[in-house]
């Protein structure tokens, strides 16, 4: 029989997790000034519904992954030589003079430390139903200072199951991988002043290593009904190690729609007086 702290082939046990450091006190804080700030946009439902006390710590579930890759990127870049103006009608035009070089960035790179989401739920981007994206906005999380699994750990909190194979992840953290070797690349490119454009980008991934784990959010939902009978999830997401925030908070179209008009507006007005000045 398996007890609680056992690893179980299903993911239903991670291997490591992220205890919560910022309390619920502050998590709270961090939620009632994020909302203040955007108040006067905010649907007047939600203004009357709102109440930051709850807020649910949940421990989400994550693959942390290490990868060694190889990648090749190769392209054209450009550097500027010389810069000249010529008469075009009336007008002077500015031209440029520069060299094409192929380029060619061929290196290994380590890349520690990858988180992707590892719950069905969470991996539904669906702008239409959710703003699960906020959850990514709240990275990145010190997932050095995880320790190994313990059920202790789940006291007062809530946490949810991963669902998904490392086949379904995969792609996801190649994607995150290519992103970090470009950013690399682009690094050693100060040479092109005028950019690079690659025309092909391989990533190979010869060692690979993935840990489940869970990471700690506070997090804040709210169900907005919406006129034609759907529902939209609204969420506050705090990093309960960092306390970065970030969330959705349903918006009061009429008064943003005014607000517009308004601004557009006084832009025509002052267009025309300082128009009729000159």
């Amino acid at each position: 029989m398996l007890s609680m702290n056992q690893q179980v082939p299903n993911g239903a046990v991670p291997d490591m997790i992220l205890p919560f450091r910022m309390p619920k006190e502050a998590a709270v804080a961090k939620i009632n000034e994020f909302v203040r700030k955007r108040a006067f946009f905010a649907h007047p439902t939600f203004k009357a519904e709102f109440n930051a006390d709850n807020v649910m710590g949940v421990y989400l579930p994550y693959m942390v992954v290490d990868l060694h890759a190889r990648a090749r990127l190769t392209g054209q870049g450009e550097h500027q030589t010389r810069t000249y103006t010529v008469k075009q009608n009336d007008s002077d035009e500015t031209r440029y003079d520069a060299d094409v070089y192929h380029v060619v960035r061929d290196f290994s790179i380590y890349i520690d430390d990858l988180t992707v989401e590892s719950s069905s739920q969470r991996r539904d981007q669906t702008a239409s139903r959710n703003s699960n994206n906020v959850i990514n906005a709240i990275m990145p999380f010190d997932v050095e200072n995880s320790v190994c699994y313990d059920s202790n750990y789940l006291t007062g909190f809530t946490s949810e199951r991963r669902d998904t194979n490392l086949d379904d992840l995969r792609a996801t953290a190649i994607v995150q991988a290519q992103d970090i070797a470009r950013n690399r690349a682009n690094a050693t490119l100060t040479f092109y002043d005028r950019g690079v454009r690659w025309d092909d980008e391989q990533l190979q991934v010869p060692g690979e290593r993935w840990v489940s784990a869970y990471l700690p959010v506070w997090l804040y939902s709210y169900h907005q009904r919406k006129s034609d009978g759907t529902s939209f999830c609204h969420y506050v997401a705090v990093n309960a190690r960092t306390g970065k925030t970030m969330g959705s908070v349903p918006v009061n179209q009429r008064r943003l729609l005014l607000a517009s008009l308004a601004i557009e507006i006084l832009g025509i007005i002052l267009f025309i007086i300082f128009g009729l000045v000159i």
